[in-house]
């Protein structure tokens, strides 16, 4: 049995007006403290020295590797350093879309497009982990990229994934 690691990435709007941006950002919040006691949930990407996450290319994140983004030709000339990425690792793809699906991040889903530009590119990515491993930033971007060129495999999927839906 394996893990499930997502990671998620989205280019924020920089016409978004800042009370927008200050409801997102209490959003945030709110959502990563529930995910905190969430069923399944196994752990979240933090810094490695618990300050505060600049989310700097190369910001150590201690097992998680080094903060890294990715680079894609579609992002269509928009800052991608303008941005909000998570990674996190679930006990398995029914917890991860549980949590994303319902509750606090189930009503912020519903705003994305009050906040993020709308693109070609993925929202999200999943890929299996063996047990006790940690999935690395460089894992996410790596298969997030390849998700934006090539689609989906078995080493790569989203919750829409009829092929690996739990």
């Amino acid at each position: 049995m394996s893990a499930i690691a997502l990671y998620t990435f989205g280019l924020l709007d920089p016409a978004v007006e800042p009370t927008r941006l200050a409801d997102f950002v209490r959003r945030g919040g709110d959502i990563m403290a529930s995910a905190d006691g969430a069923d399944g949930y196994l752990g979240r990407a933090h810094r490695a020295d618990g300050g505060a996450e600049t989310h700097a290319e190369g910001e150590d994140h201690g097992p998680w590797g080094a903060y890294a983004l990715p680079d894609l030709g579609d992002f269509a000339g928009h800052d991608r350093q303008v941005h909000i990425a998570t990674l996190s690792l679930w006990r398995d793809l029914s917890s991860a879309r549980t949590f994303v699906y319902d509750g606090l991040h189930r009503d912020a889903l519903r705003h994305r497009r009050d906040w993020f530009l709308q693109g070609s590119w993925p929202g999200h990515v999943l890929w299996p982990v063996a047990d006790g491993a940690v999935p690395r930033w460089s894992d996410g971007v790596t298969r997030y990229e390849a998700m934006a060129r090539e689609g989906e495999s078995a080493d790569r999927f989203t919750f829409g994934s009829r092929r690996y839906a739990a």
